[in-house]
């Protein structure tokens, strides 16, 4: 019995070892993170993850101590990570006054301390292709160049110009150098923009300097302060600029502190060519998180021209392809360990030419390393063959996208610029409707609808004549023999009530001011013809969201709530007619609540009359013809708007002053009316939940 026992713990623990032994490659195999993407209704949907951790760097620094004995040096409050050319890597480790260099393969190969001239605290490193290496050298206040050999060749120091005055500070933290050997040096607390050095040294000017973000409450200041009151106010200054990339084409990228413009890619006229962009939104976040200030820290640009950003406040990594649209994006989620994979403070993110990603952490001071996985590869070569103008090519790659995640909505979208450029628009409309995109959808039935055109011209001409021929004829033979219906039977369904009171719309479109007065004076409207009518606006408001073309409404049907728009719609109108009876009563009008229940009903006729048509014609139009289709809209939403008006004036007897004047009370009424609503329930709701407290409490 005692040998048997002996056997099961000896098997049990070989069980244990094997299981801890593959822990490692499981961890290895999966990403310790959700990766999300965006559709294109800005949602963030789960995904499989583009990147898994690969390995970490910097992890085991040993050093010459002076005696020869190697001793262990690890990374301190590093600040910056560069990749050149032949993928070697170089950090700044502050803390350690120097510049360390790693291998392609992450091992550790040389410190750099430039012993003539030791650095301070250097935040940024940049490694030119000629083997030149630029530190920025903080402490020290400068820009130090080294050549291969690691010998001192220049010094940046501080700008000696009329542009800069005697408050400025240099102090650099990050740079970047480009093809003809311009230095870009960001400093920090400096918002003048990147300082520009010549190779030589000399100061050239300020580059991409950001624009001052005046707020609301600036202009209402300007506009009521004294110049004394102003002056005595903190002086508006541009956002600094954090961090600084460029790519291998020459443009210039910078990370900002600006809401507008966080992110800038610039041209060598210092010109943002995302002027139009926004980075850095709060995509999938959690309620906590939103409150939280966006961060971004640092940027890298890689062969392909695929942007990656990190938000260091949030910990959020973020993707983005050559144009600037939004890839992918994954969270690291709070760990008091380190793990691998996961960042707890990234500060600085660099990109080798297989495409890895390499996050410096000055939390855990070492570098987490990340590499694509056949998902993110298949989308990184899809994106860079579609912006090459490489449809054909690229389809293979998205049909790839698609099988390992069918939601990945880009896919459909790169596979559909395939479609379209093979000139197969009955798929391509398809595809981009799958995508979410408008514009594409109205292209591809643009060019369907004008080969249909041309291919029935014929048959669409000769119905159009032998129709004009018909009609003529049919005039001249009434003309001749006056056909008419037997007298008890013609219009006698225009005799009934509620017949006859929906039939007065059509008279309110024609003389709106008689028209209203006699749905007083005359009785010609009631309670069961505006029930109708304002059931109608609700169904064709609801036929008009769900059923108007794509081109126009490309929100999915299963994203739109038909019971908030229709209650909100109700809720909306009956607050305009109750806040409108008690405006009109109080400014001695002389409608009744019938007359302005009726009235408003009766105003809603143009969008029961046109909206569903509007709808339809949507279906056949495209983008191209997009004017008209805001103008119709545009003409119902003024037309039932003047009716409003001319119902007030000509139910109430006012003028036209005093028209506008109970327009504005009713909108001023209608508002504090939803406030005191907002209240009530608020306070309703904390007395249920403060009675049922007590309840429980006396339960016990």
């Amino acid at each position: 019995m005692k040998l048997n026992l002996s056997k099961w713990m000896i098997g049990l623990g070989l069980v244990c070892l094997i299981s801890i032994a593959f822990i490692p490659a499981k961890a290895n195999a999966d990403a310790p993170y959700r990766t999300f993407f965006e559709d294109s209704n800005g949602r963030g949907i789960p995904t499989r993850p583009a990147y898994i951790p690969a390995g970490v760097v910097a992890k085991d620094i040993y050093v010459d101590n002076g005696n020869g004995e190697m001793v262990y040096s690890p990374l301190k409050r590093p600040q910056d990570i560069f990749i050149d050319r032949n993928d070697h890597i170089y950090i700044a480790d502050t803390d350690n006054d120097r510049v360390v260099h790693f291998s392609a393969d992450g091992i550790f190969m040389q410190e750099i301390k430039v012993p003539e001239s030791p650095l301070k605290s250097p935040q940024g490193v940049f490694a030119a292709d000629n083997g030149d290496i630029y530190i920025a050298d903080t402490g020290n206040k400068r820009v130090v160049k080294l050549n291969k050999k690691l010998q001192l060749q220049l010094e940046f120091t501080r700008p000696q110009s009329s542009l800069v005055n005697e408050s400025f500070i240099y102090e650099p933290t990050n740079l970047v150098v480009d093809s003809r050997g311009f230095v870009y040096v960001v400093s920090k607390g400096s918002y003048q923009g990147v300082i520009q050095f010549e190779p030589s040294g000399q100061f050239f000017g300020f580059f991409g300097a950001n624009a001052t973000e005046v707020k609301m409450m600036d202009m209402v200041r300007k506009l009521l302060y004294t110049k004394e009151q102003l002056s005595k106010q903190v002086r508006l200054l541009p956002p600094i600029i954090r961090n600084i990339d460029i790519d291998r084409q020459g443009f210039i990228y910078t990370v900002s502190g600006s809401s507008k413009e966080q992110v800038k890619k610039l041209n060598i006229r210092s010109e943002n060519v995302w002027k139009e962009l926004s980075f850095g939104e709060k995509i999938a976040y959690t309620p906590e998180e939103r409150d939280k200030e966006v961060q971004l820290s640092d940027l890298s640009v890689d062969a392909n021209g695929n942007m990656t950003v990190i938000d260091k406040n949030l910990n959020v990594v973020s993707q983005y392809d050559a144009s600037g649209k939004l890839q992918f994006f994954w969270k690291s989620p709070p760990s008091s360990t380190a793990i691998m994979g996961l960042n707890q403070s990234p500060v600085a993110v660099a990109t080798n030419s297989r495409n890895e990603l390499f996050f410096l952490d000055d939390a855990l001071n070492l570098v987490q390393k990340l590499k694509p996985t056949p998902l993110g590869a298949a989308i990184h070569e899809a994106f860079m063959l579609s912006q090459g103008g490489k449809y054909k090519e690229s389809e293979q790659n998205w049909e790839k996208v698609t099988k390992l995640n069918a939601l990945f909505s880009p896919a459909y979208y790169g596979m559909a610029q395939a479609a379209f450029n093979e000139g197969d628009y009955e798929q391509a409309k398809d595809l981009y409707k799958l995508a979410g995109h408008g514009q594409g959808y109205s292209d591809s039935y643009w060019q369907l609808r004008l080969i249909w055109f041309q291919k029935h011209f014929s048959l669409i001409a000769n119905s159009l004549v032998i129709s004009l021929v018909v009609f003529f004829i049919a005039v001249r033979l009434n003309r001749k023999y006056k056909f008419a219906l037997p007298s008890g039977l013609r219009f006698k369904w225009l005799r009934q009530t509620l017949t006859r009171q929906l039939k007065h719309a059509f008279y309110i479109l024609k003389h709106p001011l008689e028209g209203f007065s006699d749905l007083r004076f005359l009785n010609s409207g009631g309670y069961l013809s505006a029930f109708v009518l304002l059931g109608s606006t609700v169904l064709v408001l609801l036929v008009k969201t769900y059923y108007t073309g794509f081109s126009f409404n490309p929100k999915p049907p299963a994203d739109i709530n038909g019971s908030f728009i229709m209650t909100g719609f109700l809720v909306s109108w009956t607050s305009w007619v109750v806040c409108n009876y008690l405006i009109g009563t109080i400014q001695q009008g002389e409608a009744r609540f019938k007359d302005v229940f009726v009235g408003s009903s009766y105003a809603l006729f143009p969008f029961v009359l046109l909206g569903l048509p509007l709808a339809l014609v949507s279906n056949v139009l495209t983008l191209s013809e997009g004017s008209i289709y805001q103008a119709i809209e545009w003409g119902i939403l003024i037309w039932c708007g003047m009716l409003f008006f001319w119902k007030i004036q000509s139910l109430q007897n006012y003028s036209v002053g005093e028209t506008t004047v109970n327009i504005l009370l009713t909108l001023l009424a209608m508002i504090i009316l939803w406030v005191l609503i907002f209240i009530v329930f608020g306070l309703a709701s904390e007395l249920v939940g403060f009675i049922y407290t007590i309840y429980q409490e006396v339960s016990k």
